[in-house]
């Protein structure tokens, strides 16, 4: 398996630490992808759970490639063009690395507190 880290934008090699990505300039390099969500709603919630808990979220939205492109959790979203975000549009939270794993433990307590509904 490799270890080696991945921009999460445009796939190149990163050393670790690395950031912005030398090869695209995203910002996401050296973070981890740890929601995702078809609504941006739900990745809000997460984005804002993380961010209450002092930790450093960045919400994004996938293009038709599956390329996250950041986005502010707090502005109204609509793709280039003011073009309606299609039905199929996901949307993902990162965290750097290095908060990867207590993200996850954060998230995890959460649902496991979430009141069951009747369906």
């Amino acid at each position: 398996m490799d270890d080696t880290a991945r921009c999460p934008s445009c796939d190149a090699a990163l050393a670790p630490g690395e950031t912005p990505c030398p090869s695209c300039g995203s910002l996401l390099a050296g973070s981890r992808k740890i929601v995702v969500e078809p609504l941006r709603q739900e990745a809000a919630l997460a984005h804002a759970l993380l961010e209450s808990a002092g930790l450093h979220p960045v919400l994004t939205y996938h293009d038709e490639s599956g390329v996250p492109h950041p986005i502010e959790p707090d502005e109204p979203f609509q793709r280039a063009g003011g073009l309606m975000v299609p039905l199929a549009t996901a949307f993902a939270v990162f965290v750097p690395e290095d908060e990867a794993e207590e993200s996850l433990r954060i998230l995890e307590d959460v649902r496991r507190f979430e009141p069951e509904t009747d369906v």
